[in-house]
């Protein structure tokens, strides 16, 4: 008890009152929260249901539905999808077995699993989701299992799968997509075409889960191809799957996402993941280029050793220069390690110099950045240290991609829990980590903590760069001088138009703040919140918007994808 007293006035003194209030507003709701319940809450009301028939735009489109059967097709919930269908607030123009000529290329066809409860508002939201011309559609989803209530059986709802908006990395790591998926018939009709798959659009194939994969996949590529605004995510649970022992057949998953290989023209190697139903997607890197690592450094000579030590012995990738960027040292053992690490036979180190006073983090990496010679940067601390030794060419193979900005390892604290599994804009107010102090072997929430997925940002604790795509942008502002710098400039990156990837079989360990100390005095908490103003005045609309990669529906306030309550 008397520890808990202790933490909270700890977390009083550090975040202050409001703070503090807030933290213990979301403690009693986050005990108190019932997802259930929650979910029942969500029904429409008769008022809802009414003008949601009534309503009729002549830009939404028609809708059309294929039940894919499973195996067991006899059972009594199996008849659970023509039900909710009925039940629909937006018309449904038929079921169908096949894709017919009756169906016109604009219509939509909506995917219901077998054994499903659809929302009653389903249909509606994806027609009105559609009017700006999607081509695919889905939406958020959860399970249920039948329990008795007073002589009938009921759904009791659990484990809500919240999703982010559209990401190919993240759908070609695992079908997060899911179930309930709407696409365009005539986009279903090319993807038959293009791929040479003449039943692709017929409900006995799809109830194969690997087709069903190949059909989500060959249609969203299309549909990217033109756009990656045609592809829409609803952030609503709009479909609740029956809990079912899950079953995955990951042999032919490998054989559809190489399928997806060749129907991209990509090369590229499909290597299991960290959970059934879910792989890794490895882009050999055949060429050789020079990669510039730019490890800002004051002091700390220990650090410095330890980290450059881990990148000479533990790292298999030879094309390396490493920069220190040395920013206003003042122990005489600092610069006679300089002259040492210059002198390694195996490492080429360059040290230069921040010749103005102070600490500024951007400034440093932007001049480290100038001297480099190398066409990919990693930004690294000197309080890393490497861990699996393929890590360059593991973000090498990410960031050399058209389109890729950056891309992050996962890092590890020392005892093996996550310091940072990317970064979600909006956590606490502006951005956080995620999933930071879980065991880094936990897969996570949607396995999202050791999958390949995009990311708003990543961490400059260690992030590797085009050099291209850094000049192209500016590289770091320096009106940030310690704090968010990362972030703002994975944001800009993103505004370019470039993708910042997590890759998290690029492994390293990170001793946060050993070599800076944390935010904890007047004079530094005075500059974190001068510095955070700047980045939530100028990133307020995503802020009110909400991170693209996250989910309205989770928790901004913790790092850890729990539900907002």
């Amino acid at each position: 008890m008397l520890d808990k007293v202790q933490k909270g006035f700890q977390y009083l003194k550090s975040r202050g009152i409001r703070e503090t209030a807030a933290h213990a507003r979301e403690k009693y709701r986050d005990s108190h929260f019932d997802y259930n319940r929650w979910v029942y809450s969500q029904k429409l009301s008769p008022a809802a249901k009414g003008y949601q028939k009534s309503l009729t735009l002549s830009d939404m489109p028609k809708i059309w539905a294929m039940v894919l059967r499973g195996e067991e097709d006899g059972r009594r919930e199996s008849r659970l999808p023509e039900a909710s269908i009925l039940r629909q607030t937006r018309k449904c123009e038929g079921l169908l077995e096949v894709l017919t000529t009756r169906v016109e290329d604009d219509d939509l066809i909506v995917f219901v699993p077998d054994g499903a409860i659809l929302s009653e508002d389903a249909f509606f939201r994806i027609a009105c989701a559609a009017r700006e011309g999607a081509r695919c559609l889905y939406s958020d989803e959860d399970l249920f299992e039948p329990v008795s209530q007073r002589e009938h059986e009921v759904p009791h709802f659990s484990a809500p799968r919240f999703k982010p908006d559209f990401d190919p990395d993240y759908l070609r790591s695992m079908n997060y997509i899911g179930s309930l998926y709407a696409v365009r018939a005539g986009l279903l009709r090319q993807a038959e075409e293009e791929s040479g798959s003449n039943n692709l659009a017929s409900a006995k194939v799809l109830s194969d889960y690997a087709a069903y994969y190949k059909m989500i996949l060959l249609t969203s590529c299309l549909a990217e191809k033109a756009a990656s605004s045609q592809i829409v995510h609803i952030p609503k649970i709009l479909c609740h799957l029956r809990r079912r022992e899950e079953k995955s057949d990951d042999e032919r998953l490998r054989e559809v996402l190489k399928e997806d290989l060749r129907f991209r023209n990509r090369e590229g190697i499909v290597e299991y993941g960290p959970a059934p139903g879910t792989f890794h997607l490895y882009y050999p890197v055949r060429e050789n280029p020079l990669v510039s690592i730019i490890i800002p450094n004051k002091d700390h000579s220990d650090l410095l050793r330890e980290c450059i030590a881990s990148i000479r012995d533990r790292t298999l990738y030879e094309n390396l220069e490493v920069i220190i960027a040395e920013n206003n040292s003042e122990e005489e053992e600092t610069f006679r390690t300089y002259e040492e690490l210059k002198k390694d036979e195996k490492l080429r180190v360059r040290v230069v110099t921040y010749g103005r006073d102070g600490f500024n983090f951007s400034e440093i990496i932007n001049q480290g950045a100038a001297a480099a010679a190398g066409d990919y940067l990693v930004l690294m601390n000197n309080d890393v240290t490497v861990k699996s030794p393929d890590w360059i060419e593991r973000l090498l193979s990410q960031v050399r991609r058209e389109g890729v900005g950056a891309a992050g390892p996962r890092l590890l604290y020392p005892d093996g829990t996550i310091q940072s599994a990317g970064i979600v804009i909006g956590i606490m107010g502006f951005a956080g980590s995620m999933m930071v102090g879980e065991s880094g072997d936990r897969t996570g929430y949607m396995h999202r903590a050791l999958v390949t997925q995009e990311m708003s940002a990543v961490t400059a604790a260690c992030m590797m760069v085009k050099k291209s795509a850094f000049l192209e942008t500016g590289g770091f502002d320096a009106s940030l001088a310690v704090a968010l710098n990362d972030v703002d400039f994975c944001l800009k990156l993103g505004q370019a138009g470039y993708r910042v990837i997590y890759e998290p079989t690029a492994v390293l360990f990170h001793h946060e703040s050993r070599s800076r100390g944390y935010e904890d005095s007047p004079e530094k908490r005075e500059r974190f919140n001068n510095e955070k103003k700047i980045f939530t005045d100028r990133y307020r609309k995503m802020l009110l918007a909400g991170d693209p990669h996250y989910n309205p529906n989770l928790s901004d306030r913790k790092c850890d994808y729990s539900q907002k309550t």
